[in-house]
This record gives C-alpha cells, structure tokens and sequence, in this order.
C-alpha cells in the first residue's frame, strides 16, 4: 500500500505544529478516532458522523490508506534552525505517545510497526520570496515520488495593536464576537514584499498558490492511487474588506482578514474546476477550506500577563456556550486532520446533510468540555463572489506564468553565458 506523503507549512511551532502532531497521534491508531468525531452545521446543529454516512458505494480512490502502515511527513518552514527543534520536540512527544498506546488493554501493535515507517523531513521555503519557492519543489520532486496531503498553514497577521474605539464599539453589540472575531485590532497595511507584492497578500494567498502550481504534478501522480487532498488555512477573521482592483491587498486597512477570504474563494473555485475533471484513472485533486477556531497562539505578540489573561477570556466563551474556542493547537488542528483522513464519499454525506447550498468550510470547535468536534460552514458571500474568485484564480495563474516565464529567460541567459 501506498504510504502518504504528507507537506505542512509553518509547521514549526502553533497550529502547524499541532496538526504534525495530531497527525502522527491518529495514525499510530488502526482506526484514527477522529474520524469519528462528531459533526456540526453553521446553526450548531448534530450533522452526524462518518459511522452514520458510511456507505458501500464510495469510490476506492476517496478513501484514506486506514489503518496507515507508514508516513513521509514534510515539515515546510522559513527557519530550520527552528524547525528542526520542533521536529525534535514532535518526535519525543509521538514516542511518548506510542508507549502510552502500549500500555492501553487491547493494544495490537499497531502503533510500533508505524512508528517504524514513519519519517519527518525538514525542507526551507520562505513564501514571501518567489526565488524560495523553485528550489523546494525542485528538491521535494528530487526526494519524492507523489504528494498525497498538501496543507497550506503558514501564514502572517500583521497586527500592531489595539483600536480601543472599535473595541468597545463591538463590544456594545457583539460581546461574543470581541473574543472570537475580533475587528478592532490595528493592523499594517501597504507592505510590499521583497517581490513588490502585497506582503501579507503573498505570505497568506500568493505563495501557497506558488506552491499549489508548481507541486501539482506530484499531486496528480497515479503512483498514489486515492484522491489527493490541498487543504487551506482559512480563520473566523475572513471577510471582503478589499477593493477588487486592490486583489493584491496593497492598500486594504484589513489584510489579514482579507487574504483569508480570498483563500477561501480561491480554494473554493480551485475545487469546483476539479470536480468537473477527472483523470482517466478516476483519481481527482481535491481543494478544501479549514480553519482552527479561536487558538492561542503567539501570531500576535502580548505581554505575558495580557496573553494569561486572553486565555481565561477564551475560556469564559466556552463556557458562555461558544463552539469556536478551541483553545489549545492540538483541538485547532482538528479540522484540518479530520480533513486529511476521512472518507471523501462521507464528507459528501455529511456535507449534504447540512443544508447548505454552496461551497463551505470546516472548522475545528470542541463542546463545552473541551472535547473536539468538527463544524460545516457556508463560504460567507458566495453567491455575489464566485465572479471574484474565478477572476481571483485567472489573475494568480497569470501572475505565476510571468514569475515563471521570467525564471526561464534568467536561466537561459545563463546557460548561453556559460556557453560562451
């Protein structure tokens, strides 16, 4: 059987490494229990499980390899030197696991024999630099055969504060809103990379897309025989601030916001183009939109003391009944592995059955205990944004095949200089 080959950006420290580790914990498992986790629409209503929507006539090539006899997991981050303490971290706390595992009643070794096959790798890539990108896909496509999983969680937030007026603002009509999506942070705006693009445009949007081209083929090789997964890091701060001749978010007072939305877009028309072709084998290159929740992480900078504080308020609205306030980066990761292993004829189950008419995303949310469950919710605006998604994916293309045309003019100016 085919092992997955798995990619995660950002995957040193957060929610990209809580989706490494989550990852691993799973599939040291025979059946990974959360596959089996419960699952909720965007009125918070029980959309069932993937007990309850199995069937007989899904396609081979939508499931996971379960139980899962190997994995290649690639850990795509700007720092190594970073990366490679958390890879160290990630394995001692997967071995830690496994002998835990061990000690359970009615252990079948399972988890021993995959931690055997298991290999996580560390390769650099800085998306806010198109000239990182190349080398990368060159050395995954050198050192591997397919990609089966490839996870888009890298990202900046370029927050620089607190506006206490909108903040009080919000809090006078939306108290629930002020802890979990946030619209009084102070953010820069009018960054250009070192590539004279949108900073936070091609941190979050631009150079994922760099990436989905450029590995596209290892995605769609049939050397991996199920479908293969594109997973977008989506958050509960998405919405259309933005000027559609601005699709760069050069000049938006909102572009963290933003570019998650244009993700959202993006991923969603990407994924609507892919059903409509398959290969002739019958497998197909999916695209799906996940987001964490409300995780504490350290994307923006506080105070220990304000960021003690911001986990005890994250707390109350749990308490107060909100499902968003997952908290820790183990529970935010939930989509996105949830996400990563379940059937795909059950996601089309469990998706129908929740009423909503259109593309949507899936969110990581836990009940009030703090156990994890997965919720559906719709892409907000899709019905008067599909014209800007499609124009959004043509103007990325175009922007990829200049960035590309431009890279073979270098290298064959330097092969003729060579030459002479």
């Amino acid at each position: 059987m085919q092992r997955p080959i798995v990619v995660v950006t950002g995957a040193n420290g957060g929610v990209g490494y809580g989706i490494c580790q989550r990852l691993l914990f799973q599939l040291a498992e025979s059946t990974s229990p959360d596959i089996s986790l419960p699952v909720t629409d965007s009125s918070n209503s029980y959309a069932g499980n993937s007990n309850e929507h199995d069937n007989d006539a899904r396609r081979h090539a939508d499931q996971f390899p379960m139980p899962c006899e190997g994995l290649t997991l690639i850990m795509a981050c700007r720092s190594v030197k970073r990366a490679e303490a958390a890879r160290l971290k990630l394995l001692m706390s997967f071995n830690a696991h496994v002998e835990k595992l061990k000690k359970k009643k009615g252990y079948n070794g399972h988890g021993e024999k995959f931690r055997e096959n298991v290999q996580v790798d560390i390769h650099s890539v800085d998306l806010a630099m198109t000239s990182t990108i190349q080398p990368f896909v060159y050395t995954l496509r050198t050192n591997y055969p397919y990609i089966s999983h490839l996870v888009f969680n890298a990202g900046v937030a370029p927050f620089d504060g607190l506006d206490w007026v909108k903040l009080f603002k919000q809090a006078s009509n939306d108290l629930m809103g002020v802890i979990t999506a946030p619209k009084f942070y102070k953010q820069t705006w009018g960054e250009r990379s070192l590539d004279g693009y949108g900073w936070v445009w091609q941190c979050n949007v631009f150079g994922h897309y760099c990436l989905y081209k450029a590995l596209t083929p290892m995605l769609k090789s049939q050397r991996y025989p199920f479908d293969t997964r594109v997973i977008w890091t989506s958050s509960l701060e998405a919405r259309k601030t933005y000027d559609s001749d601005d699709w760069q978010l050069k000049e938006t007072r909102d572009p963290y916001g933003s570019s998650k939305y244009q993700t959202e877009l993006i991923a969603s028309h990407l994924d609507r183009l892919s059903l409509k072709t398959t290969s002739p084998s019958g497998k197909r290159l999916r695209h799906f939109v996940a987001h964490p929740g409300v995780c504490s992480t350290e994307i923006f900078d506080l105070h220990p003391i304000l960021r003690y504080l911001k986990v005890w308020v994250f707390y109350i609205g749990r308490l107060f009944g909100s499902p968003n306030h997952t908290i820790s980066w183990e529970n935010g990761a939930v989509s996105v592995v949830w996400l990563s292993l379940i059937s795909l004829a059950t996601l089309s189950g469990l998706v129908g059955s929740s009423q909503i008419d259109g593309p949507v995303k899936f969110a990581a949310q836990t009940d009030f205990w703090g156990n994890p469950r997965v919720g559906i919710a719709e892409i907000a605006d899709w019905e008067e944004n599909q014209i800007e998604a499609a124009r959004l994916v043509e103007r990325c293309d175009a922007l990829y095949k200049e960035i590309e045309q431009e890279r073979g003019r270098i290298v064959e100016s330097e092969t003729a200089t060579e030459r002479m």
